[in-house]
């Protein structure tokens, strides 16, 4: 947590202390209002519902009291972490069409840093906050952003697909899949920045998962531009809107192309991975750094990444060996990386990370 937060805790301890003596008192909160920060790709309808489908989107807030719950709705069925200053502290689950409360936080009398994060992806439905009702209070003008934000597009992997889960022998199920534990918000926490997933299960570059064809119709190139993962692939994603611009954007994308034959050539492969960076830098900024990760365990991957990252100043290349992590013992469902391996991942990709941004490794490891 960052110090100026903590120091307003503090400060506010005294509030949370006469918000705790207060007796039957309830306060609703508007799903956008001002003092609940939103994190990643989401709609905000006139009626002030906020509406998103993207696994690891991310609402942020400090309240003063013992109570916080939230009043949802969801097409499907969808998981949720409760993480409260800085800690995990529950999973929660929203479902049904008709708007239900769902219990976030229940203790002692404080306060409190909320983070409330979307474990599971698009497929699994559209997830519409409409408010959120405490005993207590809403702190307003806190500052929680920050300061570096990173971008992470990429399938799967990315996504946090069986991270929860304890076998590769495992089928996949929503309950097992937490993108928190995915390599992506390691990175995130490791360097203190705030992050956003823009994932796909199966996705790849130029052509999905089992795919007949060495190129596909709709892929992460159709994807990456629209505001929701599932629910509307029409409606344009407005990066304009959004209130922050990545320090990077990593993009680890091609492990699906070459899962199966026939496997796309490499001018397929390159097009489509040059058009997907012009959407990139297009969205965030001609100079914005990208690293460009490549998984070994599917050839020609690593040599058609490597190569099309090679003469950009400002494409890095990084990629994932066979041995970073050990089979079968760090896989979850399906024979994807569960949190150790996730974790590992991670690991490996923080050194380039501090080397492209710039910003320090820990000394204290």
């Amino acid at each position: 947590m960052k110090r100026g937060v903590i120091v307003a805790l503090f400060a506010l301890f005294g509030l949370a202390s006469q918000v705790s003596a207060q007796e039957h008192t309830t306060n609703t909160y508007s799903a956008d209002s001002k003092e609940v920060r939103w994190v990643g790709r989401v709609d905000v309808t006139p009626e002030g519902l906020v509406r998103f489908d993207w696994s690891g989107t991310y609402a942020e807030m400090i309240f003063c009291g013992s109570r916080l719950e939230m009043v949802a709705s969801d097409s499907g069925m969808n998981y949720f972490n409760v993480i409260v200053n800085g800690q995990q502290h529950a999973i929660v689950k929203t479902e049904g069409k008709e708007p239900q409360s769902v219990v976030l936080f229940e203790g002692k009398g404080g306060t409190y840093h909320i983070r409330l994060q979307r474990r599971t992806e698009g497929f699994n439905g559209l997830t519409t906050i409409h408010a959120f009702t405490t005993d207590g209070v809403f702190v307003e003008g806190q500052n929680l952003a920050k300061g570096r934000h990173i971008e992470f597009i990429g399938d799967s992997l990315t996504a946090g697909y069986g991270t929860d889960s304890t076998s590769g022998s495992e089928p996949y199920t929503p309950e097992t899949q937490n993108c928190n534990l995915a390599y992506g918000c390691y990175i995130a926490r490791y360097f203190d920045a705030d992050y956003n997933l823009v994932a796909h299960s199966g996705q790849g570059l130029v052509r999905n998962y089992g795919d007949q064809n060495t190129t596909s119709d709709y892929t992460m190139q159709q994807r990456y531009g629209l505001l929701f993962d599932e629910a509307d692939k029409e409606r344009p994603y407005n990066f304009r809107r959004q209130s922050y611009i990545p320090d990077l954007v990593v993009i680890f994308l091609g492990t699906n192309d070459f899962s199966t034959k026939p496997w796309p050539s490499f001018e397929q492969f390159s097009e489509g991975y040059a058009a997907l960076v012009e959407q990139v830098r297009a969205a965030h900024g001609e100079n914005v750094p990208i690293l460009c990760v490549s998984s070994y365990v599917f050839e020609p991957t690593f040599d058609y990444v490597w190569r099309i990252a090679e003469g950009d100043k400002n494409l890095h290349f990084a990629c994932i060996l066979p041995e970073a992590f050990a089979y079968p013992r760090e896989l979850g469902a399906s024979e994807h990386p569960n949190r150790v391996g996730q974790q590992k991942m991670a690991m490996t990709l923080i050194p380039y990370i501090s080397t492209i941004t710039g910003w320090d490794v820990r000394h204290d490891m």
